[in-house]
């Protein structure tokens, strides 16, 4: 029996369907972290502890996010940057030497080892003359990539099965980042963790990727050990909070169990087999699968297999029913029933699902305006709506004036408008937030725009921070996403928005 390991991957998986040329439909559970199949559940934890935690893991990804996106304000010159204005940069650490060729582990990685620090791993950043951002020296074709995404700051889990014969692995589902990498044996400086760590010299379909691969280049970031005769490609990636991954970039079998009770596997799969992982990542899990749409995420890798799409539903949090979300694939994702489309962007964050924010509606004529256009993230992993202060500011003063009740203020200080409901009426509702997404109206219900903080507060799901406010940049968090059938087609650059009940799903 396969043993089960922990990850952040996506959906499960074991033998059967070995998916090729044939394009498949299916789906899988995308399980909440406070879900009570979730090794992270606790089930002692106050309803008002539970939010005040998941808001403060959203304004912290909130942040990063921001900040990876500007750091690709030019990614169209990255390549350019890498080569071009490559003597602009220091030369970059040599991290080859932290993957032995041999397999005489444990290894200890020296003391005086010359991690990079976030400051020291420099983002391929060309900002425009006029930005108001800071600037950064362009990388160098070795430099270790840095991306801000908090190591930590998720909301949604998957179990798949990876290798032959298959391993069970609990794997975090991130929409905002593509490189997929799991911690392998043996493993120089791993984070202490649950399950046991992937052992590629039991997999017979796991194999080391050369450095002359196209995947490789795909990197944004790799050095060769040229001290085997295939020139193994290594990885090295940095998060914001210093946390980092170090290993070889493989390929290797993914395979999924289906909610309808099938498998379907895809073989030689992308991913970093991690030898070096330390910093803020939690016991429970072992790595990351990128949902993004850069060329390395599983995703773009799963390509035509999958008609080049996916969707998720999402259950709403305070939902009786505990029936899991779903995560589809394929002809299984795109709903075609009450829809509405808009297009993403067309902009060089090829990471990022963004769409523009062009106005914003209360109830059913109270039009917020006039606003300015901005760009917007639909994002799986940030819990909360973010909203340029511009924004946000007028929108509250418009609700504060539109919902009767008494303000009252969150003892966290972290939510910008709250209600008491002490003596609320038993027929009151919240008015419905409708976002014009571009093309795409999509109307919030209450449970999308507020959340319960304690039986007698409800606060608005939706804010502002210092690092995202004044850029013009918006987020559209899993809260607001909640009950819609979201769809993400890479083909055509769209994604849609139908209502659903995603707990019959």
């Amino acid at each position: 029996m396969a043993s089960a390991t922990l990850f952040p991957f996506l959906s499960i998986f074991s033998l059967t369907l070995l998916a090729t040329a044939s394009a498949v439909g299916f789906s899988v559970e995308l399980i909440h972290r406070n879900h009570p199949k979730s090794p992270f559940y606790n089930p002692t934890i106050s309803i008002s502890d539970r939010v005040h935690a998941e808001v403060q893991r959203s304004h912290a990804r909130a942040a990063a996010l921001r900040r990876t996106f500007f750091s690709q304000l030019r990614n169209d010159m990255s390549s350019t940057a890498n080569t071009k204005y490559s003597n602009l940069s220091p030369p970059a650490p040599d991290f080859t030497h932290l993957i032995p060729a041999d397999s005489s582990f444990p290894y200890t990685i020296p003391s005086d080892t010359p991690f990079p620090s976030p400051a020291d791993s420099p983002i391929p950043y060309l900002p425009p003359a006029d930005s108001p951002f800071p600037t950064q020296s362009p990388a160098s074709p070795n430099a270790p990539i840095e991306t801000d995404i908090i190591a930590n700051s998720f909301d949604y889990l998957v179990s798949i099965h990876l290798g032959t014969p298959t391993r069970e692995v609990i794997a975090i589902a991130d929409t905002g980042s593509d490189l997929i990498w799991v911690t392998c044996k043996p493993c120089a400086d791993c984070y202490k963790q649950d399950a046991p760590l992937f052992n590629p010299a039991t997999s017979s379909s796991y194999a080391n990727l050369p450095c002359s691969t196209k995947k490789c280049n795909q990197l944004p970031s790799s050095q060769c050990d040229n001290s085997a005769s295939d020139s193994k490609c290594i990885y090295q990636y940095g998060y914001g909070d210093g946390s980092q991954t170090i290993g070889n970039l493989a390929q290797e079998t993914v395979t999924f169990n289906t909610t309808s009770g099938g498998t379907v596997g895809f073989p030689k799969v992308a991913f970093g087999c991690s030898h070096v992982a330390n910093g803020t990542f939690e016991r429970h899990s072992a790595g990351l699968v990128g949902l993004g749409s850069g060329p390395l995420s599983l995703v773009s890798q799963l390509g035509s297999s999958i008609e080049h799409q996916f969707s998720y539903c999402l259950v709403p949090y305070d939902s009786a029913n505990i029936t899991t979300s779903r995560l589809s694939f394929g002809s299984d994702a795109i709903s075609s029933h009450d829809v509405e489309i808009t297009t993403m962007v067309d902009i060089d964050r090829e990471t990022f699902y963004t769409v523009t924010l062009d106005g914003i509606t209360v109830g059913k004529n109270n039009t917020l305006g006039p606003m300015e256009r901005s760009y917007m993230i639909v994002d799986s992993g940030t819990t909360l709506t973010y909203l340029d202060s511009t924004v946000l500011e007028p929108l509250v003063e418009l609700l504060a004036k539109t919902i009767h009740l008494p303000q009252v203020e969150d003892n966290e200080k972290l939510l910008p408008l709250c209600f008491d409901e002490s003596n609320v009426e038993s027929d009151f509702v919240y008015p419905d937030i409708t976002l014009q997404l571009g093309k795409a109206t999509v109307t919030l219900k209450p449970y999308n725009a507020f959340r319960k903080i304690n039986d007698k507060m409800t606060c608005l799901a939706m804010t502002s921070n210092n690092d995202i406010s004044g850029d013009n940049l918006s987020i559209l968090g899993n809260i607001a996403q909640q009950n819609f059938h979201v769809g993400f087609d890479l083909a055509s650059r769209k994604i849609s928005f139908a209502p659903a009940d995603c707990t019959k799903y």
